[in-house]
């Protein structure tokens, strides 16, 4: 932007001195023809077109400077606006990565609920048999029966068997 400033005011300071420059000719170019002599033509009612012409171009001149600028203004923003959606864009990859990432670890756990719950229910069951046993064993015992016979066929069995769980899967 600065650039862009010291460049238009470097032209402006240019013209001026152009400008300056002219006069000072045209002040030599009048003293010339007027020691010269009759001969030289009245070229006044030039000067108001050529100053209207000047001022003009000088118009025309800043102008065309401040769309220059205006054009580097929006060159940048655009430069800002590729950055900014370059980086939305990686930033939106990133977390569709980790929002795929987690659904991976939801279906996963929900894998491992399922076999849990399979596991709990066969566990509920077995402690119910084991309930059962325990009081057949018990009544077994208060009516005089030794415990021997059934918590063998029970218990054991259970011990050297591995859950259900582990067997269905």
């Amino acid at each position: 932007m600065q650039d862009l400033n010291d460049r238009l005011a470097s032209y402006l300071e240019r013209v001026r001195s152009l400008e300056a420059d002219n006069q000072r000719l045209e002040v030599k170019i009048r003293e010339h023809l007027e020691k010269k002599g009759p001969q030289v033509r009245d070229w006044g009612h030039y000067f108001k077109t050529i100053e209207e012409l000047r001022s003009q171009i000088f118009a025309s001149s800043v102008d065309n400077a401040r769309i220059v600028l205006q054009i580097d203004n929006a060159r940048l923003a655009a430069d800002d606006f590729r950055v900014k959606y370059e980086t939305e864009l990686a930033m939106r990859q990133s977390v569709e990565s980790d929002i795929h990432g987690l659904r991976k670890v939801i279906d996963d756990t929900n894998v491992t609920r399922l076999q849990l719950e399979t596991e709990i229910e066969a566990l509920k069951e077995e402690l119910l048999f084991m309930k059962k046993n325990h009081e057949e064993a018990s009544r077994g015992h208060w009516s005089g029966q030794g415990l021997e016979g059934q918590t063998s066929l029970g218990w054991g069995d259970r011990q050297n068997r591995p859950p259900a769980t582990c067997r269905d899967v």
